[in-house]
């Protein structure tokens, strides 16, 4: 067998299982044999879903949702990405596995197969509610789910080592691999898949290099290999990636302060916020991003609950008594109008639309930026926020 190839450089692959086994705790030792690598975990995806699947079947996914899924699914397999709405339910508790269950049979009804999940682990770390065993008990849930309909289970974890701490989350769920959990009476271990990539953890989004895992499946990982040649990395970026890898003195340094940086800036944003009167989901402690709620501000029916609500536990924005929102007929139109707003005055934040949200005015805000360019940003959000609220009348 070839070490060399359009899958990744035996010395990339190896540098890339010692990676796993040291910081992912897999219970069965990964080896190089178990690894595809790609052009990105776009190009890796698009592998997967073209060997797995058939025009027409259908993914499973929660919302939001990173928008470029859609296309990776679609582009060449003909997939359909069909998303799943949580309607209040902990988005990482495991009654969210009822939700699947209950579109899996929905699709099959209309005639598509369903054929995998994929299952981000974003998510999962973005829920301050969620504990180490609540989060291992959800995990085996999903894959008890894809066993039963024997699906595939691609677990999303390029987000495995930039987490942090914060405040308000000072006890964060650590990272949890479905590398870590024994499958032996869960679900046949050749449908559980795993995606990784240098994009955010190494802060290479541009060098575009993404990693397939799976440890039990070598008919996928041979059909992903005989078109990975459209889908080719760099021989550049596979040494770059495979020299920091190997220098394990750096990468401890570099995750620890990558953490504290994020850290920096989440502790920023979220006094932006406070001082603004904008709620967040709190307590996130992965990632570079958060998910903040403009609904109010933009004019969305409000009703006002005494009691806490199944909805309200779910979002747990800020600890404040808990409000449903309905989203009114001028909720979109409010929400595009808004979003007009901040692109003149030259900030961008990222719309729900484009993520699958459930409801108008949920944003996704990136602060994994120098503190400098998060400043000048804030302050140009501020002035749209003023204006906003004089629009409407209110202070």
């Amino acid at each position: 067998m070839r070490k060399d190839g359009p899958f990744g450089t035996g010395a990339l692959r190896s540098a890339l299982s010692s990676y796993f086994n040291d910081y992912f705790s897999p219970i069965l030792e990964v080896l190089p044999q178990h690894i595809l690598v790609a052009a990105g975990v776009t190009s890796i995806i698009d592998l997967v879903i073209f060997a797995i699947a058939e025009e027409g079947d259908g993914i499973l996914i929660g919302r939001p949702l990173y928008t470029s899924f859609a296309n990776d699914v679609s582009a060449r397999a003909g997939a359909k990405l069909i998303p799943v709405s949580g309607e209040g339910k902990d988005p990482m508790g495991e009654e969210m596995v009822e939700q699947y269950e209950e579109e899996l049979q929905k699709q099959g009804k209309a005639g598509t197969k369903i054929r995998g999940i994929i299952l981000s682990q974003f998510v999962i770390l973005q829920n301050p509610r969620i504990n180490e065993k609540m989060l291992l008990n959800t995990l085996k849930a999903y894959m008890r789910f894809c066993q039963r309909h024997q699906i595939h289970l691609i677990s999303d974890e390029i987000y495995a080592k930039s987490i942090y701490t914060t405040p308000s989350n000072t006890t964060a769920t650590p990272f949890t691999s479905a590398l870590s959990i024994p499958t032996t009476t869960l679900i046949d271990p050749a449908l559980v898949h795993i995606l990784y990539g240098m994009s955010k953890d190494f802060s290479s989004n541009g060098l575009r290099c993404g990693v397939l895992l799976s440890q039990s499946n070598p008919s996928l990982l041979a059909c992903s290999k005989s078109i990975a040649m459209f889908a080719w990395p760099t021989s550049t970026t596979e040494y770059y990636w495979t020299t920091l890898l190997n220098d394990r003195s750096f990468l401890d340094h570099y995750f620890a302060e990558n953490s504290r940086r994020l850290a920096a800036s989440y502790a920023c944003i979220t006094s932006f916020f406070t001082d603004h009167g904008i709620r967040w989901i709190e307590g996130s402690n992965a990632g570079f991003f958060l998910w903040a709620d403009f609904r109010g501000l933009l004019g969305a029916d409000v009703v006002v609950n005494t009691e806490e609500t199944e909805q309200a536990k779910a979002v747990a924005v800020n600890e404040k008594p808990s409000q449903v929102y309905k989203t009114s007929k001028r909720a979109k139109e409010r929400d595009e109008w808004f979003y007009d707003k901040l692109l003149e005055a030259k900030v961008f934040i990222a719309s729900g639309d484009a993520f699958f949200a459930e409801e108008h005015g949920w944003y996704r805000i990136t602060f994994s930026v120098p503190e400098k360019v998060l400043q000048i940003g804030l302050e140009r959000l501020g002035r749209v926020l003023d204006e906003v609220r004089k629009d409407r009348g209110t202070s």
